[in-house]
């Protein structure tokens, strides 16, 4: 009967979970089973030692949900299950004819990327595309152009390559430095995906170009492993992603009770543009600066103050603060205390610790002092903020 399940779906999902990306989408498929229909599921992540599921119809699989795993496209044919694709639908378009897709919005994130930049004040702007020519990678690049062209300034492209074209990283890395040092200065430039923009960050260091004083660089995933151990740490675009793969869910529940027939073709937009230190301080081309700026970042939660800050970027106490009021837009002891304040909320996030502990690691001298600033700033108790935090959790 239409509409009806006989008995509870097996779903198998290929998701390569070692992106965020697909692990958001793992959490919005998480989220929707719970509130909605139980499934038996079975993850394919292609981890080494993983055992391959094989023949999906002998498993009993009753639909497929499929994500930027090339590898698994035959396994899926083959099947004939009710199956939804995430992204890269020009390439699975022509294997799966039939799949239903959730699409991330490139162009929207390429848009974003592009306005986010030119409210710096740039007017130089650059593309890098991912090593090889996935759809998603082109439609960014096209849409950041388009924008940034469109407010009458120049964007430059580095591209990516067919697979069988595919270069070595060695050999792609010298004709990455030959194009960086080719740019105007100050350039600001969108990568595809931020293992892609900290492949340009490692270039930019290795041909002593400055960022992001000189190069400005914004990632796109927000895939905090990469973007928060970097030096500077790394913007990036945040997709939807989680967003994306509860609509993929929603979608392949209808398509297994057979209330959706037709194939259909969804999109997912941008969840938010994390701002760090690789594009937050681009206008800041004083070196000077930017040695302050890196000393902080790098002994804020230590017993520094503003004399250390301005001996190590070589000058006054007075001009220190004059390069901070003007090029940042506040004091130094304002952007070490925003610094602990970050640094504290990660803790409060992703550990346990108790707070008088958390305090002391973060530089502050008590734990009450770290109370009163945290409250100051955002309004909630610390503990009140890692209570949220917890009930946002899926």
């Amino acid at each position: 009967m239409k509409g009806i399940l006989q008995k509870t779906p097996k779903v198998a999902l290929f998701l390569a979970t070692n992106e965020k990306a697909g692990r958001d989408k793992l959490q919005g498929i998480l989220r929707y089973v719970r509130l909605h229909t139980p499934w038996n599921i079975h993850l394919v992540e292609n981890r080494i030692g993983e055992q391959h599921l094989g023949d999906l119809r002998a498993w009993g699989a009753t639909g497929v949900i499929v994500a930027r795993m090339p590898d698994s496209v035959r396994t899926v044919a083959q099947a004939g299950l009710p199956t939804v694709v995430m992204d890269s639908p020009t390439f699975y378009a022509e294997h799966l004819p039939k799949a239903s897709y959730v699409i991330s919005d490139s162009e929207c994130l390429g848009r974003a990327g592009a306005k986010a930049l030119l409210a710096q004040g740039f007017r130089h702007f650059g593309y890098v595309a991912d090593a090889e020519n996935w759809d998603w990678s082109v439609e960014r690049g096209k849409a950041f152009r388009e924008t940034v062209e469109k407010a009458g300034c120049a964007c430059a492209f580095y591209g990516g390559r067919a697979a069988q074209k595919r270069e070595e990283w060695v050999t792609d890395q010298k004709r990455m430095v030959q194009w960086l040092k080719s740019l105007p200065k100050p350039t600001a430039l969108l990568a595809a995906r931020d293992g892609r923009a900290r492949q340009v960050l490692e270039t930019c260091q290795l041909a002593e170009i400055d960022v992001p004083g000189q190069i400005a660089i914004l990632g796109v995933d927000n895939e905090e492993i990469l973007c928060e151990n970097t030096v500077p740490t790394l913007s990036s675009i945040q997709p939807d992603s989680e967003a994306g793969g509860y609509e993929a869910a929603h979608l392949l529940e209808q398509l297994m009770r057979r209330t959706q027939r037709k194939p259909q073709t969804l999109f997912y937009g941008l969840k938010q543009i994390v701002v760090r230190e690789s594009s937050r301080h681009a206008q800041a081309t004083d070196r000077r600066l930017l040695r302050g700026l890196e000393f902080i970042r790098l002994n804020a939660c230590a017993t520094i103050g503003v004399p250390d800050i301005a001996r190590h970027m070589g000058v006054s106490r007075r001009l220190a603060e004059i390069l901070f009021r003007k090029q940042v837009g506040h004091s130094i002891l304002d952007e070490i205390q925003q610094t602990r304040l970050a640094r504290l909320k990660t803790f409060l996030r992703e550990t346990t610790l108790p707070i008088g502990q958390i305090s002391e690691q973060c530089g502050y001298q008590t734990e009450m002092h770290a109370k009163r600033m945290f409250k100051q700033a955002t309004g909630l108790t610390m503990r009140q903020y890692r209570q949220t935090k917890k009930d946002r959790l899926p």
